[in-house]
């Protein structure tokens, strides 16, 4: 990072000098280690330092611009090694500064790095006598000498002395951890603001979870900036001082002491204090840091008005609460991310070794640790000094209880944020931190919400991102509800809930239990021990069946789907058996997660309050009829056993979501009018499955249906037109579905429902008797827009063996989302425009279509890449302008796209144009053949 130069308005101290400190060096010895090492530490430390390398620009007269450097230094760091004295720069540099120093007091720093300071340098430079005498009077200065330090503890106090010395009478520097990594990056944006220019009275919130380093971003930002204000003061650990006696009057104090330069007088109370910083601060430009602020009263107890400051100046605000300064106008917001893992192996390296990479044979043992902290500064920091040392016997125990570790100043650190929430909010948070981490914000509120939880402002007022080390930290608050008795705990989970209900411990206290048994041998042995072709991989998977590496933002938490196997997800035969008897006492169980547990006993037992039943591998072939799930809102069922869901009518009527995915035992869909209130339901790659019952027109709420690669489906129930409240179908590889031609008769949906369903019936016995698609392959899908509901905004058929696109597609005015990708159709419909509202339109891997028509304004992503058949796209499409360089990849025959280009062969071009062009002499290319690049779609033709 090279040096930043200093502002002419800069402090008293420092206003003629461009650098404050000259780092001379011999560059073969020291340039790639110790060197390079100080220099970041002096620059991280807002000690702004010139060498060589960073600083001439190429081309410069080297010797000319580092004498100029040394003049406009306020102190020289000479490196003293074994070849220092070979080199003949050095010693030029030695002359230069002496010289400076003699004539104005400059101040020179001698640092013996692996050479005795009583050693002679008598080799070059007994042949120039000033260059001998320079290098004795360097050495009579003093210094300091590395010794049997460490060479990071070396550079520390280095730094330290050279701060003393350049703020001899006022020091203002701040101490920074020596072992920084990435820190450049991480503070240019906020080092950018600083030096905006701005008349304004700016605030900056730096915001993130506890130790992932705010408070380290904002010293290194104001030790870098500090000197280009005429008042500065850094106020650290505002939120637990404010908490003592009197303490946001001693922060009052301490604000107009660093401003005042030591001279501020007694303060009384909060109102005087405020009126003396008004005056203090009026006149001057300033910049104030407020460290770990954790409400508004705290910014305003100390500063009052920020319009009271004078123009230019700077407040630096770190918190935890990303909006604690909503109401405030003009902040600047820097969000804290966490280190990336080469980042983190390297701090983690500095702390456990003492150096920027693991040590011989610690590699393997290190990356489990840096996995583990998810790049939180302050966690690699606690368990990399806590193995610093250790033999690999040792740190092999340690991957075993990394929790354990971290228990005692990181878990104290992040309790901070949990202990600030309101009762409500710890609830929910305890319930997220140990039930819905990995799942949709969809389905965790409305599971929440059914909870009693208010989830729409209380997970707006929790602000945290939830970190592995978070989860930890709630799932140990947890633990101390009963530290040995976990069947008096209010949740438990996987080997706690094991011990629980094979112990028959569980009682009325128990809100939830999580027990997936491919988890808990995993976390036992550290490892799923298989081999061959039998290994399975164990992921978590988001409630609708979909997968994503999307991260979904909900309030404080992080939201993140997990990508999950197709296959059943362990076998159930696996020894591991519980009886039902062990659930009897738990009277208020409402989240009962029994994932690939075999269960034997009679389903009464179960508690009539479950609101989430999450059951994959369910091994029964039909649901118990005494299992009583009236209060149910959430039943997940996936790769289960089912061959008949249940038998007869079920009745629930508060279940919203139904996921029977990956059940490849039943036929038919069970009936469905026994649910009043189902929103979604998802049977993705129910391989099996042939028919859904008729009973889902009954679904007046539905709104999310997935049938995705169900391939043995025949036929969609004849009702389903009548859901009007749908929004979402997925009907991706259905590839044998076969579809009537018209199902109902448009328009009729304002009929009464007993109406409509005669009309519906007697549409398709009609439809039915005149179909021709029964002398078509079976393995193509004849639809049209009146066979399915008229309000859909979101249509996947990719994969369908589409032969055809109907007309009247164009009926689905709500439509905003269709892909058709991957199907064998001649063309696509011609009245496109008709889909009014369509934004979205994929049509990968179609590769028969040659022309794409004309598509209504509102299309903003069209898609369609290796379509190799296609020619044309029909009329401009000016939204999709930014996003047309991807929309066509490997359409190897697209010769146009209208009103925006056109490839025509050279011979049918106008060669008198050409000519007067003068690029070519079409006469000199004669029958030569041209190869043509076409950058748009990445395909070459000649």
């Amino acid at each position: 990072m090279a040096a930043t130069r200093a502002q002419q308005d800069a402090s008293p101290s420092s206003h003629w000098c461009t650098y404050d400190a000259f780092l001379s060096f011999r560059a073969t010895d020291t340039r790639k280690g110790f060197a390079d090492h100080l220099y970041r530490a002096l620059e991280v430390a807002g000690i702004h330092t010139f060498r060589d390398d960073d600083e001439i620009e190429r081309g410069a007269n080297i010797l000319a611009e580092l004498q100029k450097a040394i003049q406009e230094s306020r102190v020289s760091i000479i490196v003293f090694s074994k070849d220092y004295a070979s080199s003949r720069w050095c010693l030029d540099e030695r002359v230069t500064i002496m010289d400076r120093r003699e004539t104005n007091e400059h101040m020179v720093m001698p640092i013996f790095y692996d050479v005795d300071p009583f050693h002679r340098f008598n080799k070059e430079t007994d042949k120039v006598e000033k260059c001998r005498k320079a290098l004795r009077d360097v050495a009579d200065l003093g210094g300091m000498v590395l010794g049997d330090r460490s060479e990071s503890q070396f550079i520390q106090e280095i730094v330290e002395v050279i701060g003393n010395k350049l703020d001899h009478t006022w020091n203002r520097r701040l101490r920074v951890d020596p072992y920084v990594v990435g820190i450049d990056y991480r503070v240019k944006g906020l080092n950018m603001w600083l030096e905006d220019g701005s008349s304004d009275v700016g605030v900056a919130v730096v915001y993130g979870m506890g130790g992932i380093g705010k408070t380290t971003i904002a010293k290194t930002a104001y030790n870098q900036n500090f000197y280009k204000f005429q008042g500065s003061s850094f106020l650290a650990d505002i939120r637990a001082t404010s908490k003592l006696p009197n303490g946001l009057v001693h922060f009052q104090k301490n604000l107009l002491s660093d401003l005042q330069k030591g001279k501020a007088k007694k303060i009384y109370s909060l109102d005087e204090g405020i009126t003396k910083i008004k005056q203090a601060t009026r006149c001057k430009r300033v910049l104030i840091a407020l460290d770990d602020v954790d409400n508004l009263e705290q910014f305003n107890a100390i500063l009052g008005m920020r319009e009271w400051l004078h123009p230019g100046s700077k407040i630096i605000i770190t918190t935890r609460h990303e909006h604690l300064l909503k109401a405030h106008e003009n902040c600047a917001m820097f969000k804290v991310k966490g280190l990336n893992e080469n980042e983190s192996l390297e701090l983690f390296s500095w702390h456990a070794f003492r150096q920027p990479h693991p040590g011989a044979g610690y590699m393997d043992l290190s990356r489990p640790v840096v996995q583990h902290c998810g790049g939180v500064p302050l966690a690699l920091q606690v368990l990399g000094s806590s193995l610093f040392g250790k033999a690999a016997d040792v740190w092999k125990n340690a991957l075993q209880n990394l929790d354990v570790i971290t228990e005692g100043k990181v878990q104290k650190i992040l309790r901070i944020s949990f202990d600030s929430l309101q009762d409500h909010d710890k609830r929910l948070f305890l319930h997220i931190a140990c039930y819905f981490i990995g799942k949709q914000k969809d389905f965790s509120t409305t599971v929440l919400d059914e909870c009693g939880f208010a989830t729409n402002i209380g997970i707006q007022n929790l602000k945290l991102t939830m970190h592995q080390l978070l989860q930890d930290m709630g799932r140990g608050i947890i633990r101390e509800e009963s530290p040995e008795d976990p069947g008096k705990r209010t949740r438990v989970w996987n080997k706690n809930a094991s011990n629980v209900l094979r112990k028959l411990t569980g009682t009325e206290t128990i809100k939830g239990l999580m027990l997936n048994i491919p988890m808990l041998i995993k976390d036992e042995s550290s490892k799923i021990t298989s081999s061959g072709s039998n290994r399975k991989r164990f992921h978590v998977e988001d409630y609708d069946g979909n997968c994503s590496s999307s991260r979904r933002r909900l309030g404080f938490f992080s939201w993140q789907s997990i990508s999950f196997s197709s296959t059943n997800s362990f076998p159930v035969s696996n020894g591991i058996g519980f009886k039902t008897e062990a659930f009897r006492r738990m009277h208020n169980l409402e989240l009962l997660l029994l994932d690939n547990v075999k269960i034997s006993g009679g389903y009464e037992d179960f508690s009539k309050n479950l609101i989430w039943l999450s059951s994959r591998g369910f091994a029964l072939k039909s649901i118990p009829t005494n299992f009583r799930l009236e209060n149910l809102i959430a039943l997940d069922l996936r790769n289960s056993s089912l061959q008949h869901v249940w038998k007869g009518t079920k009745f629930l009527p508060r279940l919203k979501i139904l996921n029977l995915s990956h059940s490849h035992g039943f036929v038919t869909t069970p009936d469905l009018s026994g649910f009043p209130n189902l929103e979604r339901l998802i049977l993705k790659v129910c391989i099996n499955l042939k028919e859904v019952d008729e009973s889902i027109g009954d679904l007046e709420k539905l709104v999310f249906l997935n049938l995705k690669d169900c391939k043995n489906l025949m036929k969609l129930p004849i009702r389903i037109s009548m859901l009007q409240s749908l929004q979402k179908l997925i009907l991706s590889g259905c590839s044998n579905l076969v579809l009537p031609a018209s199902m109902i008769v448009k328009n009729q949906l304002d009929s009464p429902p007993s109406d409509m369903k005669k009309v519906c019936l007697l549409s398709a016995v009609k439809s039915w008797q005149s179909i021709r698609s029964w002398v078509l392959p079976r393995r193509y899908l004849q639809l049209t827009s009146a066979s399915l509901p008229q309000f859909l905004k979101s249509l996947d058929m990719a994969y369908c063996n589409l032969s055809e696109i109907p007309n009247d597609l164009s009926s689905l005015s709500s439509l905003e989302y269709l892909k058709l990708s991957g199907n064998p159709f001649l063309s696509l419909s011609v009245n496109m425009n008709g889909l009014s509202k369509l934004q979205t339109l994929l049509l990968d891997r179609c590769t028969n279509p040659e022309m794409i028509p004309e598509l209504p304004p509102s299309v903003k992503t069209l898609r369609a890449y290796r379509c190799t058949s296609l020619k044309r796209v029909l009329r401009n499409l000016p939204n999709m302008i930014p996003k047309i360089g991807n929309a066509f990849l490997i359409c190897k025959n697209l010769v146009e796209i209208q009103t925006m280009f056109k490839t025509r062969p050279l011979r049918s071009v106008n060669i008198e144009m050409i000519k007067d062009i003068g690029q070519f002499n079409l006469e000199s290319i004669g029958s030569t053949e041209v190869e043509m690049l076409n950058y748009l779609t990445c395909t070459t033709r000649k």
